[in-house]
């Protein structure tokens, strides 16, 4: 996904984080995320994220695993901006009877209690601030609005939209 992959210092970290994770403030939801940032330069890194997530809705409940790949900006500051792309899985299940989606050639598609997996490309912006400003041992708190599809549902032209509030620990500083 990105150009300076090949690109690396000395430095890379295990991550672990989590949080909040809903398609709105009133559908929650979780999310655990595993991550390997590799550092390009002291202020530049390239993490490759694993997230997996669950939230319910009024009509349906979903879980699924995203595997992301990006990059981080960190200023003197504290403050730090990312943005990665991600590809996944997803399953929904529908909480109520019956669901009839009708595409824009009239063909009526039934979701029900079932299983719905699909195919969930996202693009994930995001803010943050390390409040340790230490190079052994991190301590991120973020906000990433995500933009994301469910082919199980439907495709690019109408994505869905969540919210991710969280927070990420390094768990081990690797070293060549």
């Amino acid at each position: 996904f990105i150009p300076f992959l090949g690109l690396s210092q000395d430095e890379k970290k295990l991550n672990i984080g989590g949080g909040y994770f809903g398609q709105s403030l009133f559908e929650p939801g979780v999310v655990i995320e595993f991550e390997f940032e590799n550092y390009n330069s002291e202020n530049f890194s390239s993490p490759s994220r694993a997230d997996l997530m669950f939230f319910v809705t009024e009509k349906y409940w979903s879980i699924g695993l995203d595997l992301h790949q990006g990059w981080r900006k960190y200023f003197k500051s504290g403050l730090f901006l990312e943005q990665s792309m991600g590809i996944g899985i997803i399953h929904s299940t529908y909480t109520i009877d019956h669901v009839v989606y009708v595409d824009q050639y009239n063909n009526g598609y039934p979701y029900g209690p079932r299983l719905n997996i699909g195919l969930m490309p996202s693009a994930t912006l995001g803010i943050g601030y390390d409040f340790t400003h230490k190079k052994d041992s991190q301590n991120l708190i973020w906000l990433r609005p995500k933009a994301y599809c469910n082919f199980a549902y439907r495709d690019f032209s109408e994505p869905f939209f969540a919210v991710q509030l969280g927070y990420t620990y390094t768990l081990k500083n690797i070293s060549k």
